[in-house]
C-alpha cells in the first residue's frame, strides 16, 4: 500500500519528512547549508575531506583534516577509529570514523561519520540509515523539504 503524505500533520508522530537531498548544518564547525544526499541504502554517513592525516599532540594521536570542499581550515579530532566500509562501487575501504553533530531541519544528532574523499561524487555529505533512523521518513521524489523552514 503506497502512502502519500501531503502534509506534516499526516506523518507518524515525531517524524520529519525529508527529500532525497537536504541542506544540513555542522554546528561544531560553523558550517551551514551543506547539501547532503539522503541514502537509506547506506548504513553509515560520510563526509568529504580534502586531506586527512594524523599528528601527535601531547604524545597522543590526533586525526586532522580539511573538512568539506575547498577548506584549508584544519579540523582536529582527538577521538577517532578506523572502520572497514563497502563503498558505493562495492570495494572495501578502510576509513577514519569520528563522532560529530549534524542538524537536519529541527533535529540535531551526534552520530558516527566516516571521513573520505568524495570529490568524484555529486554530494560532499551522505546521510545513511544510522543517522535517519527514528526521526525521518524519506520522500525520494522531493528535495529540500526541511531546508525551506
Amino acid at each position: 500500500m503506497e502512502r502519500n503524505y501531503s502534509s506534516e500533520t499526516e506523518l507518524p508522530k515525531g517524524k520529519l519528512l525529508v527529500g532525497s537531498k537536504e541542506k544540513v548544518d555542522f554546528p561544531q564547525f560553523n558550517r551551514r547549508g551543506v547539501v547532503a544526499r539522503i541514502d537509506s541504502g547506506a548504513q553509515s554517513s560520510s563526509v568529504h575531506c580534502d586531506k586527512i592525516w594524523t599528528e601527535r599532540m601531547a604524545g597522543k594521536p590526533v586525526l586532522c583534516c580539511h573538512f568539506l570542499k575547498r577548506s584549508k581550515r584544519v579540523v582536529r579530532f582527538e577521538q577517532f577509529s578506523r572502520k572497514r566500509v563497502k563503498s558505493s562501487n562495492g570495494t572495501l575501504q578502510t576509513r577514519y570514523t569520528v563522532r560529530m553533530k549534524i542538524r537536519l531541519g529541527e533535529v540535531e544528532k551526534e552520530t558516527f561519520v566516516t571521513l573520505t574523499d568524495r570529490s568524484t561524487m555529486n554530494y560532499s555529505v551522505l546521510l545513511g540509515r544510522r543517522f535517519l533512523r527514528g526521526d525521518f521518513l524519506i520522500d525520494v521524489s522531493r528535495s529540500y523539504l526541511q531546508s525551506k523552514k
